[in-house]
């Protein structure tokens, strides 16, 4: 039987586990908690203390895993004593732990069907708290887990959560708030194809490619919506919204240069522009906003780029 790895800041004391946790060891695996309990504070502060990010659970408990974090998080939603980093921290962890399943196994169903449940728990928290999308912004990489994959795994989680907020707030139909959930969390699966030397690519300026990165760059929508494309359990929505994540209005977008975009499509293309200028290129929030008025006029609705703006800065992203 195999393991499966959970994140330690996806744990929360006096909810019973449902589950064993191990921990892995150089050349042993050992039992760190019993299912039938819950896992104490202390516990949980001791590891991170240590910064172990993750334990392991067997591969058949994943369902029981699932049910933990949606009770973990309904519970913490509803304790006006947790404050706003831990309930950001805790739906963070869940977020990210789906994203680097979506990027280490892009094929299987079990990723797909992680990122239709942290989708549907996003969906739920933001709408319980105005708070938590900006906790969600604000969560910082820790410096011993500041790679470019922890990057590109925050860049997902900040890309869907901010899709269902805005979709929300521009009353999308519920249905499209779902898909964007899912694209969102999905849009650069590609980057797991790119050989090592081609990834930085997703942390460097477009206008700054060579003529043949910029080839290569400009195919990572429509690699990464093909891998979802012929799997029955993939919505077509969802691939159809990853493959034009890119695309800008007037044919300035890329791989197949719309001249229209769709609410749907608009509204992922702008929060995963905006967001990949912030987490992946590390630029300030003020400056990418004021970028909006100097480079992106005509790229999208003038419109929904003010209403965009707005929404941005009233969330105090």
């Amino acid at each position: 039987m195999g393991h499966l790895p959970i994140r330690v800041s996806t744990l929360k004391s006096d909810i019973k586990l449902g589950f064993d946790i191990y921990v892995q060891l150089p050349h042993k695996t050992l039992l760190y908690a019993r299912g039938q309990d819950d896992i104490e504070s202390h516990r949980i502060g001791y590891l991170k203390n240590k910064k172990v990010r993750k334990l392991y659970i067997d591969d058949k408990d994943e369902q029981h895993y699932q049910d933990y974090i949606d009770k973990c998080l309904t519970a913490a939603m509803q304790d006006d004593s947790i404050s706003l980093e831990d309930k950001a921290d805790l739906v963070v962890g869940s977020g990210e732990a789906t994203a680097e399943r979506i990027y280490e196994d892009p094929h299987s169903k079990k990723s797909y069907d992680a990122a239709q449940h942290t989708a549907t728990n996003l969906i739920n928290v933001l709408g319980q708290s105005d708070e938590i999308l900006k906790g969600i912004f604000d969560h910082k990489l820790s410096e011993d887990n500041s790679t470019d994959e922890a990057k590109m795994q925050k860049h997902s989680v900040n890309t869907s959560s901010l899709c269902i907020s805005f979709a929300e707030h521009r009353k999308l139909p519920k249905s499209s708030v779902e898909f964007l959930g899912v694209a969102g969390l999905f849009h650069d699966v590609a980057y797991a194809t790119f050989s090592g030397d081609k990834k930085h690519l997703f942390f460097k300026e477009v206008s700054e490619m060579s003529a043949e990165e910029l080839t290569l760059y400009k195919d990572h929508p429509k690699i990464g919506a093909d891998i979802l494309s012929d799997k029955e359990f993939a919505s077509k929505e969802v691939f159809n919204l990853m493959l034009a994540h890119e695309e800008k209005m007037g044919g300035n977008g890329f791989p197949n240069k719309l001249m229209k975009l769709t609410p749907e499509q608009e509204t992922l293309s702008i929060c995963a522009f905006y967001d990949r200028e912030v987490t992946c290129l590390g630029k300030e929030r003020d400056a990418v906003l004021e970028d909006f008025k100097i480079n992106q006029i005509g790229n999208y609705d003038l419109k929904v780029i003010k209403e965009f703006k707005s929404f941005v800065k009233k969330a105090g992203l």
